[in-house]
């Protein structure tokens, strides 16, 4: 069928894309005096229902979505012969395939556009999309008015929603980029395979190429050794096969690619931003004050410095282009399983985790047992959130010290809970007082993000996490374990633990 000269009040100029199922036509908005681009569904496919449905629930998807760092639909309508159409962003310059054609970016473009395009796909996965076909086709540049440009996410054809991942689902994605559940018939993937394709992207973009096949897989650094090695790390964390010990969600792999977080010591004693380490570890803290008062991490600015990548970079001083997203958002736990934030589970429910007869309070029950499940990093569970619940505020949700900038039952700072927040800077920065809710989800996002980075060092895992929690990676790293001054709160964690733990 020839193309249409008008979509609605749109003046249809040039073919500019061809797929399966529809193409898209540059267009004017004679009215607003714009480009725009519309996206018409193929007229063989438009009598077939379901994929009439398909080809709507994309655009209903993206305006759901309503974010600069995706594709963003303004329109929707019907030619005179039937076909559906919607209108969109115009992406005036292009797609990353078509800078892919010319090799491998520079490191450091890389990974600042990494961070954008991770942080569109961490929308989605706030609202339990996931977009199942991550390619570098699908990663659009559009003009900036002021100068520059932005990273749009497009094409969620195939898209699904997390709600309707427990039914059949079928193979879907592409070739190099696809995660290995989603070759199979009902392989219900979930965020983590997103975070597969992320991967794939980020190994594209570094190398030149999509990765190989696992077994023939290589580092970014052994052919491209200017990779740093926390990167290495981050990317094939990512594309590990089983999506179990992948990062859970393409936030988390936005932190991994982006470490930087810090911790205030005690009182005030708090560094100056001038004495922050430059490596995005964690600088070591005094000694924990009586009474369970916690050191909190905060974005440490000389790392950020290094690797902010534009006004959407994952980890930004001031700059930091937030996406609207109602807080607190729940995570995307591993399994797929979209959390909510319906009321926690009653006590009795949670007895597998958490001793009836202990003093944890009911209302908190069901958040613990979310942030200690949240994902399989050894030594997590939720008698350890429990207990460090118990260590950091004694279950004070109105805790407030200003003189710290610390607040709520888990003792976060404004600025590195708008990190390490379930949707994390997609969300709008939260102030005072913090909600339970968050907080304590909060926790399970920087344990599962950051734990891996300490799990080869020696001693009792759950430990190694609580005091990683109040120190940061370096300094385990620096004293091969637990440092002797995280000792006293540790032994106290551990004791705690063993109040808490049923059976």
């Amino acid at each position: 069928m020839t193309a249409p000269s008008q979509a609605g009040r749109y003046r249809i100029e040039q073919l500019i894309g061809v797929g399966g199922f529809a193409s898209v036509y540059l267009a004017q908005d004679d009215e607003l005096r714009s480009p725009v681009a519309v996206k018409i569904l193929a007229d063989n496919w438009a009598r077939q229902d379901d994929v009439r449905g398909r080809f709507l629930q994309e655009a209903r998807l993206l305006r759901r979505a309503d974010s600069h760092l995706l594709v963003q639909v303004f329109d929707l309508g019907e030619l005179d012969d039937g076909r559906p159409y919607f209108v969109m962003t115009y992406a005036d310059r292009g797609t990353l395939e078509d800078r892919l054609s010319g090799g491998a970016l520079a490191v450091e473009e890389a990974l600042g556009l990494m961070r954008d395009i991770c942080q569109g796909v961490a929308v989605l996965h706030s609202i339990g999309v996931v977009h199942r076909d991550l390619k570098p086709s699908n990663v659009l540049f559009c003009s900036r008015p002021e100068g520059g440009e932005r990273v749009m996410v497009a094409d969620l054809g195939i898209a699904r929603s997390t709600d309707h991942l427990s039914g059949l689902t079928l193979p879907a994605g592409s070739p190099g980029y696809q995660a290995p559940e989603q070759l199979y018939f009902d392989g219900a993937p979930d965020a983590r395979a997103d975070v597969h394709g992320l991967g794939a992207l980020t190994y594209h973009m570094l190398i030149g190429r999509v990765p190989a096949k696992p077994e023939q897989r290589v580092p970014p650094s052994a052919l491209r050794p200017e990779v740093p090695e926390a990167i290495d790390a981050a990317v094939m964390r990512a594309l590990d096969p089983d999506r179990e010990a992948r990062w859970p969600d393409a936030a988390a792999y936005a932190a991994a690619l982006s470490p930087s977080t810090a911790v205030p010591p005690p009182g005030g004693e708090r560094p100056s931003s001038e004495e922050a380490p430059s490596d995005g570890e964690a600088p070591s803290s005094g000694e924990p004050p009586s009474g369970g008062e916690a050191q909190v991490r905060r974005p440490e600015k000389g790392r950020r410095r290094a690797i902010a990548g534009g006004a959407a970079a994952v980890v930004a001083a001031a700059a930091v282009t937030a996406v609207v997203v109602n807080i607190p958002q729940t995570p995307e736990p591993p399994g797929g399983t979209r959390a909510t934030a319906s009321p926690p589970p009653a006590s009795g429910s949670t007895s597998q985790w958490l001793r009836n007869d202990s003093d944890i309070p009911g209302q908190y029950r069901g958040l613990i047992v979310q942030a200690g499940t949240y994902c399989k990093e050894p030594g997590l569970s939720p008698a350890l959130i429990a207990a460090m619940l118990k260590a950091e505020s004694g279950y004070d949700p109105g805790l407030s010290d200003p003189v710290k900038d610390e607040y709520g039952i888990s003792r976060w700072t404004p600025s590195v809970l708008w990190f390490w927040q379930p949707g994390g800077l997609q969300s709008p920065k939260p102030t005072p007082p913090f909600s339970p809710e968050l907080s304590i989800l909060s926790m399970g996002r920087f344990l599962c993000t950051l734990g891996p980075r300490v799990a080869d060092l020696p001693g009792e895992p759950a430990l190694k996490l609580a005091a990683l929690y109040r120190s940061g990676v370096d300094p385990l790293k620096r004293a091969g374990g637990i440092p002797e001054r995280w000792r006293d709160y540790t032994e106290k964690v551990s004791r705690y633990m063993r109040d808490y733990q049923p059976g």
